[in-house]
């Protein structure tokens, strides 16, 4: 899951201070978590990334406000070195929001309720360059663009979903959108590579559109380092009783009382835009550049149905042969979801080119694959009692991870269970570990009377702390009467059996 800021420790007064490193020149500045860094001589600092360029010198002003009280610590250090501090967020002044209104934003399939912070659109590019998290460049302004040059923010990361500009402009919601293959050219003359994402949609961007779309972003390549095409999600809350099924429908949810003052720039009603509404048949490219955009918004949104998803592999691969040939890369990569749903067999490691996208979720199953083929080489061959483990997952890897459990009940006196958990909570369709609800899992392992349970550590925020809805490891412990851990990697799997094993030895 993309890095999620948290408004509160953005206020526009610095960066808030979460942790001194000991023995840093912070700490025997006595410089403490709490204070706020300000500015470093005349530069008011704007994010984490305006702190480690200024700081890139052998002598700095550090401005550090405790209080009502500012002080100046003058400083004298070699320009590569850390003066010990963490931020508790990575941005000082302000969060970009997004100011799109995607027809499949999954913010808009959630119900009400939830941490304010679960509704919040970004789309920061900062975010992009510090994490990976993919932006639209839909509210890039010249100022961003100065900057983007002068502090040489690459790589950057951008969601297409469309290269014709009538289709992205309908997949974004937003019915006048920049040229991005203009944006990209313009990346490439400032030296900035950039990653690219096509989220795809069934019966509307997963043919033609794409092929078009891999050809546009192929021809800029070295600019464009790699593109990933993933398939879109959607919940429960998209379809159950009145929820809007089309692409214009979808589009009028972020027009909702409850969405229209989210963004940090009020944007004009989709329909207004569109002027009289046109009844067209079908999709074609003669149509003008609004017809176009009203046809594509009556197309209903739906989930890949297994045949689908191997057809868009069969649509990708002659690319990546073609590229491989051409330029020593494959450049176009479908996510491991179009794998799993149609029951492929995952590409080997090397043909992911080192796994750039590998937080977009491309690469990461057959990382844990190569991964447990040499972890399990760790594994006891018994455990001195008889003990019980479940595997929880969501179902989508279950496959997987089926493997992980017939190779660890060939331990001696370990038997271990598959416990794949329905997302009861955004309906059977949101198939992935990382959206598992703490709720569903508890009323999971209740049912299958779980003692010992290992959870994807995915599910979880960042920090490993809460679930979507708000769980703690202890809480669904609690709730659920299991020993519950958390596991990510293989390496922890065959850790947490090993500890087993000498625990039952004691």
């Amino acid at each position: 899951m993309e890095y999620q800021p948290d408004l509160k420790h953005i206020t526009g007064d610095g960066g808030t201070i979460v942790a001194i490193r000991p023995g840093s020149i912070a700490d025997e500045l006595g410089i403490l978590p709490g204070d706020a860094v300000v500015a470093v001589g005349d530069l008011i600092l704007r994010d984490v990334i305006d702190y480690r360029f200024a700081m890139a010198e052998e002598r700095i002003e550090l401005h550090v406000r405790r209080g009502d009280t500012e002080t100046i610590y003058e400083i004298e250090k070699d320009p590569d070195e850390d003066i010990g501090i963490d931020f508790v967020e990575p941005l000082f002044d302000r969060l970009r929001t997004c100011n799109n209104k995607c027809p499949f934003c999954f913010l808009t399939q959630m119900p009400k309720g939830m941490r304010k912070s679960l509704y919040l659109k970004d789309d920061d590019y900062r975010l992009g360059f510090l994490y990976g998290n993919f932006v639209t460049l839909t509210n890039l302004t010249d100022a961003d663009w100065q900057r983007i040059e002068e502090q040489h923010l690459s790589p950057m990361y951008v969601s297409i979903h469309a290269t014709d500009r009538a289709l992205r402009a309908v997949l974004l919601g937003k019915a006048d959108v920049p040229d991005v293959l203009h944006q990209i050219r313009r990346f490439g003359e400032l030296g900035i590579e950039v990653h690219t994402q096509i989220v795809a949609l069934p019966g509307i961007n997963d043919a033609e559109v794409l092929h078009q779309s891999i050809r546009d972003l192929a021809a800029l390549y070295p600019i464009v380092q790699t593109i990933a095409v993933v398939p879109v999600g959607l919940t429960k809350y998209r379809f159950e009783g009145k929820r809007p099924q089309s692409i214009r429908a979808a589009i009028h949810v972020h027009e909702t009382p409850e969405w229209i003052d989210t963004n940090w720039e009020r944007q004009p009603l989709w329909d207004a835009t569109m002027g009289q509404e046109i009844t067209l048949q079908s999709p074609a490219a003669h149509l003008g550049y609004c017809a176009r955009q009203i046809v594509a918004t009556d197309v209903p949104m739906r989930c890949f149905h297994p045949d689908e998803a191997a057809r868009v592999i069969d649509l990708i691969t002659p690319y990546q042969q073609r590229y491989q040939q051409e330029l020593g890369i494959r450049l176009v990569y479908p996510s491991d979801e179009f794998y799993l749903l149609s029951g492929r067999d995952m590409p080997a490691a090397d043909a992911y080119d080192g796994m750039p996208q590998y937080s977009n979720g491309v690469g990461m199953t057959r990382d844990f694959i190569d991964g447990w083929a040499k972890a399990q080489r760790r594994l006891p061959a018994r455990l001195p009692i008889p003990t019980t483990l479940t595997l929880a997952c969501g179902t989508l890897i279950a496959p997987v991870l089926q493997r992980v459990v017939e190779r660890l009940n060939r331990i001696e006196n370990l038997h271990v269970m598959l416990l794949p958990i329905v997302n009861q909570f955004f309906g059977d369709m949101v198939t992935v570990s990382g959206l598992l609800m703490g709720q569903d899992v508890v009323a999971a392992l209740k049912a299958a009377g779980t003692q010992r349970a290992l959870l994807p550590r995915v599910m979880f925020d960042h920090t490993g702390t809460r679930t979507l809805d708000e769980y703690t490891v202890e809480r669904i412990a609690a709730e659920s009467g299991a020993t519950v851990v958390l596991a990510g990697e293989p390496d922890e799997v065959v850790r947490y059996v090993r500890a087993l094993a000498r625990s039952a030895e004691r």
